[in-house]
């Protein structure tokens, strides 16, 4: 759909390129703070609660009150329409820059695939990193980043990006970024956007929350299917609050109820940055992601891409970190029928290969190279 806030000023211009030929492209848009899931949170969702009952453990420790559970919920059923009606009825609030950012590797045609990435925190070096533009070049993929207040840190619609990347497309002589299946990184409250949009979006392969700065947000049911990567840092304030049990008690909830096919990892002696041993599990988990889910044949040029469905009992298990040990732990993975702990709770990786690399990041703090 089409909105109205999306008629701004507006900035196109080519950046310099690290190779010759490689395609970026940037844009400014003025855009209403309406859009921004703080806003949206705030004025269609429950209100706080005055006599909250002290339970702050939904996931492992006990039973909240019903509003509590409401207010913790970041699993909304908001139309396009009723959040349109609200921002009638409220005013779009005031406007602020968004940036965008596009690049597409010299010598690629055809963009199989857009890793599209929140700017806020770490992104905005995730988009430089020459490692992942290898990655890029090698599998045939753009990049489209997006900062500023109304977005980065989760926004409302969908819509909203599927329109830019439309845009952009055209400009880049790209038309397959219309169609292309994307993959999406948020860091800290980035997560607002990187797991919660998947939940009701059939354009996604994979997505990784970076160390979630309000977990709750990664509780989605629509979403369960997709492949998603948490990773905690162990000594991160956010990490430890109100418990690391609660934190990961969330993916591990959504394991136990909806079959999610996620995992996560506490990745050990680090805070809420994370650093250069951190992106290697972060890459791996996209290219075996890409490779399960994204079809070798397929051709977003000539309309929406139908993903791969993945199949629980083909993937592998691996043992949850302890926090109570905390530090470096050597945790047991199977093939989904041989794994002997938890199977409802237990970390799902996607083949032998990823858990290979999940459990050296577990026991070691980084990938072991092939």
């Amino acid at each position: 759909m089409k909105h109205p806030f999306l008629l701004a000023s507006l900035l196109l211009a080519a950046l310099p390129a690290i190779h010759a030929a490689d395609i970026e492209l940037t844009e400014t848009l003025q855009l209403p703070e309406c859009h921004s899931i703080g806003w949206v949170r705030a004025n269609t969702q429950v209100k706080g609660q005055k006599n909250w009952d002290g339970v702050l453990d939904e996931a492992k420790w006990g039973t909240p009150s019903p509003q509590q559970a409401v207010e913790r919920s970041w699993d909304w059923k908001l139309s396009d329409d009723q959040w349109l009606q609200v921002v009638k009825d409220k005013g779009e609030g005031k406007r602020e820059d968004v940036k965008f950012d596009l690049w597409i590797p010299e010598g690629v045609a055809v963009a199989k695939g857009i890793v599209v990435m929140s700017g806020h925190g770490s992104g905005e070096s995730l988009y430089k990193h020459a490692e992942l533009r290898k990655i890029a070049r090698e599998l045939h993929l753009a990049f489209f980043k997006f900062n500023g207040n109304p977005m980065q840190r989760g926004f409302w619609p969908r819509s909203l990006l599927y329109e830019r990347l439309k845009t952009f497309g055209q400009r880049a002589q790209h038309a397959e970024l219309e169609n292309a299946p994307l993959f999406l990184y948020g860091h800290s409250n980035g997560t607002g956007f990187s797991a919660i949009f998947p939940a009701d979006s059939s354009r996604v392969w994979g997505w990784v929350s970076m160390r979630p700065g309000t977990t709750y947000q990664v509780y989605q049911p629509g979403a369960a299917q997709i492949p998603g990567l948490v990773i905690f840092g162990e000594v991160d304030d956010f990490f430890g609050r109100p418990s690391k049990a609660e934190n990961m008690g969330v993916v591990e909830a959504m394991r136990k109820k909806h079959h999610a096919v996620w995992n996560y990892a506490v990745e050990p002696k680090t805070g809420h940055g994370p650093g250069d041993k951190t992106w290697p599990l972060v890459f791996s988990f996209l290219k075996h992601t890409f490779a399960a889910r994204v079809p070798a044949d397929a051709e977003p040029l000539k309309g929406p891409v139908k993903l791969n469905a993945l199949v629980l009992e083909k993937g592998a298990l691996g043992k949850n970190w302890d926090p109570e040990a905390g530090g470096y732990q050597t945790l047991m993975t199977a093939p989904f029928a041989a794994f002997t702990g938890d199977k409802e709770t237990a970390s799902w990786l996607i083949n032998a290969e990823y858990a290979a690399d999940w459990q050296s990041f577990q026991r070691d703090g980084q990938v072991a190279k092939r």
